[in-house]
């Protein structure tokens, strides 16, 4: 107890260890009624992680991406097959930014961040963004004007959504660049951002592997689904409660006219607008 009016507590070590919290730093007190919660501005340090994957590859992968979307900055990994070092050459160039492979010896490999500087989150999700309106253009574009050519090339850039979306995610998790108390709808509006690129490639590679025509009436709802997430978009960015109100009620419209098209391309473009529809709720919170 110091005076008449201030008492001392003492931190937990674990949690005091893993946000890098030393003496004389300052921390967030919030009084709520028999509740007093206390925050703090620092990154979460998540230093190494080490496991084993044997001959499961393809969780390997899932490990590898989870762990660096978690914050850790060093994965040592063991493996049964030496040639898996291709994998994972591959999802550190397709999924991951700044990691890299610093040691590698018989069935395992070191893998570290080798960043050295935070970039922004607000960078980053502007990138998602993007990207995301690109692939939804050109997959458009490309099944309008029949351009296959076009389509065999636009997995480069989900792979790149994929990349940003997984740094984002990352920077969250390490309490980085974002209020604590908006994390959540930003790492559910990112996720969903990457989905949504997801359901986009889905329908140009169904285009791809199939002889189809867009009639008029797909046409049209087709582009004006992604009119839908370009404003979306200028909304996230500049936000207009006259136009939210709009959008509600544009989306809803689409959706409802869609379902009743009995058509193949109409299956893929449901979902699509459905998560438009969805992710408005998500901009409503951002901003109250």
């Amino acid at each position: 107890m110091h005076g008449d009016s201030t008492l001392t507590i003492s931190l937990p070590a674990r949690w005091a260890k893993k946000f890098n919290i030393k003496k004389g730093d300052e921390l967030n007190v919030e009084e709520n009624e028999r509740e007093i919660r206390i925050t703090n501005d620092n990154e979460i340090i998540l230093d190494k992680k080490q496991f084993s994957i044997g001959n499961l590859k393809r969780l390997g992968i899932s490990y590898i991406t989870s762990l660096y979307r978690a914050g850790y900055d060093e994965i040592y990994l063991n493996y049964d097959d030496n040639d898996y070092i291709e994998i994972i050459h591959d999802v550190l160039s397709n999924e991951i930014t700044g990691f890299e492979i610093v040691k590698q010896g018989n069935n395992y490999c070191v893998i570290k961040d080798l960043t050295g500087s935070k970039d922004e989150f607000n960078t980053a999700l502007r990138r998602i963004w993007l990207l995301t309106l690109d692939l939804a253009n050109e997959t458009f574009n490309s099944i309008d004007k029949k351009n296959k050519n076009n389509l065999k090339n636009m997995y480069f850039m989900d792979n790149s959504i994929n990349k940003f979306s997984n740094y984002c995610l990352r920077l969250l998790n390490k309490k980085v660049y974002i209020n604590d108390n908006k994390s959540p709808l930003y790492y559910y509006l990112i996720k969903s951002l990457e989905e949504l690129a997801d359901k986009y490639k889905d329908l140009y590679k169904f285009y791809l592997n199939n002889d189809i025509n867009l009639n008029k009436e797909i046409t049209a709802i087709f582009r004006i689904i992604n009119e839908h997430l370009n404003e979306y978009y200028n909304l996230f960015y500049s936000y207009d409660k006259n136009k939210m109100e709009e959008l509600f009620n544009k989306t809803k419209s689409t959706y409802e006219r869609i379902v009743k098209i009995n058509n193949n391309v109409a299956y893929y473009l449901i979902p699509i607008c459905n998560d438009i529809r969805d992710l408005l709720s998500v901009l409503v919170e951002l901003n109250m």
